[in-house]
């Protein structure tokens, strides 16, 4: 997490996915420095100063997770002195709500633990669940697939993350197999750099494809357009270069037909930087959201998510809408 402060007394929140330690040493090292006494509303010329002005700056990796994060306090901030959430200044609202999925549901020796479980975020009005399974082979995860799909009936929408943990032969027989659950995607079902495998995969398979969590920039994400290996595009804002970047991703997407479900599973700044992108752009579709309390989640958020039906109301909060106070600052920190 990071909080840009600035002359006007207004300060900002945003958040770096990736390697924490990194991502800091960077910040601390070299990024802070280039920033102060820029204006945190030419936020352009923040992006060009951060991720192109070196000739040898990174292109991916931790030192593009250390942009995203000082990027998206920049909105925080602006949102917060103009008066306006940040999806007003991304083009407007949009989606009044967004359609939210639960991904909290990891691999466990009992499919009955992980059936209960699906059971626990469908008692709770959502109407979409992820599963991360891939530990298993695809004849042993089908086992786990079945027992989710019948505890939660067919009317739920049910995705799987297999978090790149198979082979090509594996997740080509895993699409073959799974193909009667009416699976919404199988996310990164192939090691992320192998995307001509994937395109391959996807062009022999009837289930859509998800990835992008892993992929830096724009221009990572039009290679995978090119080679038609996806379906749903998932960049993370913390990661991909920021909120402006993952907004551009998001145009080039509709360009191609594909649809935009960015990776958020981290912390409550996250959660509501992608909740203003996502109102704000037409082809961006399922939320994600992570039930389980493992994270600094709604501790953050300056008015609770409003949940009904499965949807997530957008909130009307200036900037972000975030706030890191001491008390969640002293029972949170690792120093």
């Amino acid at each position: 997490m990071v909080r840009v402060e600035t002359d006007q007394g207004i300060t900002g929140l945003g958040e770096g996915i990736g390697n924490a330690h990194l991502i800091k040493a960077i910040l601390k090292e070299q990024m802070c420095n280039m920033v102060i006494g820029l204006d945190p509303f030419n936020i352009e010329a923040l992006r060009e100063k951060l991720l192109d002005s070196q000739v040898y700056f990174e292109r991916q990796g931790s030192a593009i997770c250390a942009a995203s994060a000082i990027e998206m306090a920049c909105w925080d901030i602006k949102g917060k002195a103009l008066g306006v959430p940040v999806h007003q200044l991304l083009g407007g609202l949009y989606h009044q709500r967004i359609k939210a999925y639960c991904s909290d549901i990891y691999w466990e020796e009992k499919p009955s633990n992980m059936a209960n479980n699906a059971q626990r975020i469908i008692d709770l009005g959502f109407q979409a669940i992820k599963i991360h399974i891939g530990f298993g082979s695809p004849k042993e995860d089908y086992i786990r697939i079945k027992a989710i799909r019948d505890a939660i009936g067919s009317d739920i929408a049910l995705m799987v993350d297999l978090n790149a943990g198979y082979t090509a032969p594996q997740a080509y027989q895993a699409a073959q197999l799974w193909a009667e659950f009416d699976l919404t995607w199988i996310e990164e079902p192939l090691n992320p750099n192998y995307v001509s495998a994937m395109s391959d995969l996807r062009s022999r398979t009837t289930i859509p494809f998800a990835s992008g969590e892993n992929e830096y920039r724009i221009y990572s994400f039009k290679q995978l357009f090119d080679q038609r290996a996806i379906d749903f595009a998932m960049p993370d804002i913390g990661r991909a270069g920021g909120i402006l970047e993952t907004k551009n991703i998001c145009a080039l997407a509709e360009s191609y037909g594909i649809t935009v479900s960015p990776h958020n599973f981290s912390s409550g700044i996250l959660l509501a930087a992608t909740i203003h992108l996502m109102s704000s752009i037409p082809n961006t579709e399922w939320l994600e959201i992570d039930t389980s309390n493992n994270a600094v989640y709604e501790e953050l958020l300056l008015a609770p998510l409003e949940s009904k039906d499965g949807y997530i109301k957008v909130p009307e909060t200036p900037g972000l809408g975030v706030e890191l106070k001491e008390e969640t600052l002293k029972n949170y920190v690792v120093s």
